[in-house]
């Protein structure tokens, strides 16, 4: 009886050794796993917030927005009440480092210079439209928001006229079959922020309203 009793105490011991080194040997699986699940978040930050710029073209009541982030461009040109069915076209494409960009669209071609402050558009016909781009204001609205409604994208260009003290909105429409009108939006900018703005289109007899948000990325 009495060699029962110590090898049961010898095996008591040994489960407990045993339960010792599976609790440290979790221990250790557990931190290896943090700190590869922290490796992995530290490898992939957040991705930095689009650069905007607002500007307009030269000789002409057309304005344009261009959005830059993770290696894209977007370059969005709305033309004004004279030149919203004939101007008004998207461009896109890769950033280019220097700030420069060279993008086609529709046998039109925008160009900007290192910098990305000033370029030109040129049109299939040979016209060549210099413009100019500022950093949009982030404190405000200013900056190129979206809609898309029956298959095609409307957009509009929120800035600040240069003789202005308010922002202003051009924004332009357009569906199948070539279609354009332009947008206004419903209530004052200085009433809204940048979760979105309501605008509305005349179509004939026809009044539609959409809420264009600000293009996060391009």
């Amino acid at each position: 009886m009495g060699s029962f009793h110590h090898s049961r105490g010898i095996d008591l011991d040994i489960l407990a050794t045993l339960g010792r080194e599976c609790a440290r040997a979790l221990a250790r699986a557990a931190g290896v796993l943090g700190a590869a699940l922290c490796a992995g978040c530290a490898a992939d930050p957040e991705a930095p917030p689009p650069e905007i710029s607002v500007g307009t073209v030269d000789g002409t009541d057309a304005v344009l927005a261009l959005v830059r982030g993770e290696g894209a461009v977007t370059l969005y040109v709305c033309g004004g009440a004279s030149s919203y069915a004939t101007m008004t076209r998207w461009f896109e494409g890769p950033e280019d480092p220097s700030g420069g960009l060279s993008l086609a669209s529709g046998g039109w071609t925008a160009t900007a210079d290192p910098g990305g402050e000033s370029g030109r558009l040129r049109t299939p016909e040979g016209a060549d439209l210099a413009f100019r781009v500022r950093p949009a204001a982030l404190d405000g609205i200013e900056g190129l928001y979206v809609a898309v409604d029956g298959g095609c994208r409307t957009g509009a260009v929120v800035f600040t006229p240069d003789d202005a003290e308010a922002p202003t909105l051009q924004g332009t429409w357009c569906g199948a079959g070539d279609l354009y009108a332009q947008v206004t939006p419903i209530r004052p900018l200085s009433a809204l922020d940048r979760r979105g703005i309501e605008v509305q289109v005349e179509l004939g007899d026809a009044r539609k309203t959409l809420l264009v948000t600000p293009l996060a990325r391009p």
